[in-house]
């Protein structure tokens, strides 16, 4: 029996996005497996992964599969996990080039370049760390919550899960994530004795992604211990050291 070309057609297109998903959900199986192997409350153990020259290519297998998923073909929340597994894998992959060092910082000539130079295949294009959080991730997807889950390889940054983000869990893993974030002291401190409380700069630098004028306020719906609103704003120091267990 011969099957209609426009009843094909509709078959291969509705069939696409599934395909894709099979493909992301067993690249994130094989990246589960190095994060959990590496990844920890306290960093990442860098000098092991480099030490395992298999991990150290079963990591760039797994970026190269990553480079042929088309993000916009994605419901929303699926394409939100795989930019934030993108993101975390290409600056895990960049410390793994350069280890050892002390901080992120510093490599490449000027300061902060690992993040403005490309080194991130995205649909068929090259770009760089800040163009795919700046330019993509965050504007295309508004959530404030996505500042906790990437994680620029630095003691100040929120922590690097030890899973890969999923788009059916995306939900619990961003609201883990922040409310992780929210309870620690690179979060918030109040200063002893002082009306001052000190907030991470990413409040500083990114104020237009999150609500209101006062860092307490968005962090209190988080915080298991909420902070007063009415204290002085200060920031904490950004610590670039490396987020290195080894």
């Amino acid at each position: 029996m011969r099957f209609p070309l426009k009843a094909l057609i509709f078959a291969l297109n509705s069939a696409i996005p599934e395909l894709v998903f099979a493909s992301e959900s067993a690249l994130y199986d094989r990246y589960d497996e190095l994060l959990s192997r590496y990844v920890s409350e306290s960093g990442v153990d860098y000098a092991e992964w480099k030490a395992n020259e298999a991990d150290v290519e079963e990591l760039d297998e797994i970026l190269a599969g990553f480079s042929s998923v088309d993000y916009r073909e994605l419901e929303d929340a699926e394409a939100t996990a795989f930019l934030i597994n993108l993101y975390n894998a290409a600056v895990i992959r960049e410390v793994l080039t350069h280890y050892p060092f002390e901080s992120i910082r510093y490599l490449g000539l000027l300061p902060f370049s690992i993040f403005r130079l490309p080194a991130i295949s995205l649909n068929g294009e090259f770009i760089s760390l800040d163009t795919l959080e700046k330019k993509i991730l965050l504007p295309e997807y508004g959530d404030p919550r996505i500042h906790f889950a990437i994680n620029c390889a630095s003691i100040s940054c929120p922590p690097l899960r030890e899973e890969s983000f999923r788009g059916d869990r995306l939900e619990d893993q961003l609201q883990e994530q922040t409310i992780r974030f929210a309870n620690s002291p690179e979060a918030a401190d109040v200063l002893e004795g002082e009306a001052v409380t000190a907030f991470s700069k990413i409040f500083e630098w990114y104020d237009a992604d999150f609500p209101g004028t006062n860092p307490a306020s968005y962090l209190n719906s988080f915080r298991s211990d909420p902070l007063p609103t009415e204290n002085e704003i200060r920031w904490i120091e950004y610590n670039w050291d490396l987020n290195d267990a080894s």
